[in-house]
Formats: structure tokens, sequence, C-alpha cells
């Protein structure tokens, strides 16, 4: 009869045993799901937070072309303007003196020049712009595409559970400290 007794109450620890390591190692998969996912959710926000990045660069160039767009339109406008001054627009010299003829030659032409060079600036600048955004979009603001190693270390295995100290697989929840806890004193013991 005792012995009955003794066969039953290890048998009856032996279910414990059981249900207490199977619900561990639920917890463990469980945790490490919720981690695995809390990684994944973290890349998506990393990758959302990279095309708003993108988005602004791409913004500010488009901004700066636009801008140029117009210069370079109006500018073309007043060299056609100017031009046609230059070459249209003579006074008459017999009655008008030398040096006011010199002096509207001298600034049609540097009219001329100036708006020649606002227009060659306004299509370099375009250009940089352009040229700036595609060195910031393929070398600066690049979106967080994850390693191998990185996604690999999201991962798994059910044999990490077979890796823990035994304190840690037959924690009784709620009786022995937390989980948390006994990890730490186990990495300092060692």
């Amino acid at each position: 009869m005792a012995l009955a007794g003794v066969a039953a109450s290890g048998a009856a620890a032996a279910a414990a045993a059981k249900e207490i390591f199977d619900y561990n190692r639920e917890n463990f998969m469980e945790d490490r799901e919720q981690r695995m996912k809390k990684e994944f959710a973290e890349r998506r926000y990393r990758v959302k937070q990279a095309g708003l990045w993108r988005e602004d660069v791409r913004g500010f160039v488009e901004l700066t072309e636009r801008k140029m767009s117009i210069y370079l339109l109006v500018n073309m406008l007043m060299l056609g303007f100017t031009f046609n001054l230059w070459c249209e627009g003579r006074l008459p010299e017999q009655e008008t003196p030398v040096w006011l003829l010199m002096g509207n030659q001298l600034a049609t032409v540097g009219a001329f020049s100036f708006l020649l060079v606002t227009v060659w600036l306004a299509m370099h600048a375009s250009v940089s712009a352009r040229s700036y955004l595609t060195r910031v979009l393929t070398q600066l603001v690049r979106l967080p595409i994850p390693s191998w190693e990185e996604l690999e270390a999201c991962r798994t295995y059910g044999s990490d559970f077979e890796r823990l100290e035994a304190k840690q697989m037959f924690r009784v929840p709620f009786l022995m400290r937390r989980q948390e806890r006994i990890a730490q004193s186990s990495a300092a013991a060692v």
C-alpha cells in the first residue's frame, strides 16, 4: 500500500512537472513569437520612416526645380526682350549724343550678359538639384533592408528552449521569481 502511494505521488509529481514544463515551453514560444512580431513591426516602421524621408527629399528637390523652371521662363522672356531691344530698338544716330548711344549699348549688352548668366545658373541649379536628389536617395536615405543575420536573429528555434537551465524550464508560475529575474541571476552567475 505504501509503495502504491509512493508510486501515485511520483506519477502526480511527474504529471505536474510535465504540465509545468509544457506551460513554460508554451510561454517561451509565445514570448519569442511576440518578440519576432515586435521586430517585424519595428522594421515596417523604419521602412515607413525612410519612405517619409525620401518623400521629403523629393519634395525639396521638386520645389527647387519648380522655382528654377519659373526663373528660367521669366529670364528667357527677358533675354528675348533684351535681344529684341538690342537688334531693333536703336536710337536715332543723328540726333542722339554719342555718350548716350554708348551708354544704351553698354546697358543692353550688360542686361543681355546678366540674363544669359541667370539662364545658365537656373539650368545648372535644376541639374544640380536632380543629381543631388539621386545621390541622397541612393547613398544617404536608403530603405533599411535587414541583413540575413538580423533576420536570423529574430527567428526562434524550438531547441532554444532546451538550452535553458532546468530552473527556468520547471519554474512554477506565480510561486517562483519572475522569468526575467531567473534569467538575469543565471547570466550574472556565469
